[in-house]
């Protein structure tokens, strides 16, 4: 707990306008903690689902209207720390993620959760994949979301989807069933 708050307190001010927090401890599993230390306190039945998908750009996601439309965003070194975890103004007040570009509707139960990069074109960084376990994990376990609630578009050459490169098996693999 307090290696997060130190940790927070030394990362450099954030990228996104609406980021809120940064995590940068990758390999300390108690490093979750801080995201569910939020503005607004949890409504832990509020969340059922889970929606993972790539920023389709080699840098973060730009915030429309000043705002994110995910609730996380994680780094792949180009603008963001490789496995940089940024937790935006909407989870931080526990509000609903938006519709992704082209989406008339979004489930307001929903975490979003996007990664820095075009995953049509390239993988994601292992680093990133770690971090995107973990996150998701702590995720489940705090509000019971099963695998079958964890999402991933297939939408080849969309920022809807995970990219063709992205390693959904081996994602899968790590999740908590």
């Amino acid at each position: 707990m307090f290696t997060s708050a130190l940790l927070m307190a030394l990362a450099p001010a954030p990228l996104t306008p609406d980021a809120t927090n940064t995590l940068f401890a990758i390999d300390m599993p108690n490093s979750m903690d801080a995201i569910f230390q939020t503005e607004t306190p949890s409504a832990g039945t509020a969340w059922k689902y889970i929606y993972v998908h790539h920023s389709r750009s080699a840098g973060a996601p730009v915030a429309g209207n000043g705002e994110l439309n995910d609730h996380f965003v994680i780094g792949n070194g180009s603008g963001l720390t490789d496995g940089e975890v940024q937790m935006g103004q909407r989870w931080e007040q526990q509000r609903p993620a938006a519709a992704p570009l082209r989406s008339t509707r979004f489930d307001p139960h929903c975490i979003s959760i996007c990664l820095v990069g075009d995953f049509d074109q390239t993988r994601p960084t292992a680093t990133q994949m770690r971090r995107l376990g973990q996150l998701v994990t702590a995720l489940q376990a705090r509000y019971r979301i099963p695998l079958s609630s964890v999402a991933l578009a297939d939408q080849p050459q969309s920022v809807a989807g995970s990219g063709r490169f992205f390693p959904i098996s081996m994602f899968r693999e790590q999740l908590i069933p």
